[in-house]
């Protein structure tokens, strides 16, 4: 029986690991949404509030007669100020991550509006109609002359 129980093992340890290499990391559909500026991180204020609550209960020595109870309570606030070294953000980075997030922005837009371009957008729908407003098939220009 117990043999059976490792061959069991066995079989599931190779099947994970044929998963595991079989597998493939998930991407965004579209090439462009991609890749971010994850790594550029730049100075943080953050305020925090921490409270500690510690009981305690100790007797010293053999005596049972002296017994100690402690009860501890603190409350802290505070700001904190992050500054990452040696970090690869620089102005002209920056700039350039943000004109690519507005690019990603446009481009998910014009899909979007060309999808659903020819329905009629009730008043839920005011934002999407007033981004949509400009967006327009190109009309042909035939050269007769």
């Amino acid at each position: 029986m117990e043999k059976q129980h490792q061959f069991q093992l066995w079989v599931l340890v190779i099947i994970i690991a044929a998963l595991a290499l079989w597998t493939k990391p998930a991407k965004a559909a579209n090439e462009y949404l991609q890749y971010g500026g994850g790594h550029c991180q730049s100075a943080t204020l953050e305020p925090y509030i921490e409270k500690t609550t510690e009981d305690s209960l100790s007797m010293s020595g053999g005596d049972s007669s002296y017994n100690n109870n402690s009860d501890r309570n603190s409350l802290r606030f505070g700001i904190r100020l992050s500054i990452p070294l040696g970090s690869t953000c620089t102005k002209k980075y920056k700039q350039t991550m943000m004109t690519n997030e507005l690019l990603k922005q446009q481009l998910e837009m014009l899909k979007l509006c060309a999808r659903y371009q020819g329905l009629e957008l009730g008043e839920e729908f005011a934002e999407v109609r007033t981004m949509c407003a400009g967006v327009r098939k190109k009309t042909e220009v035939t050269n007769d002359e």
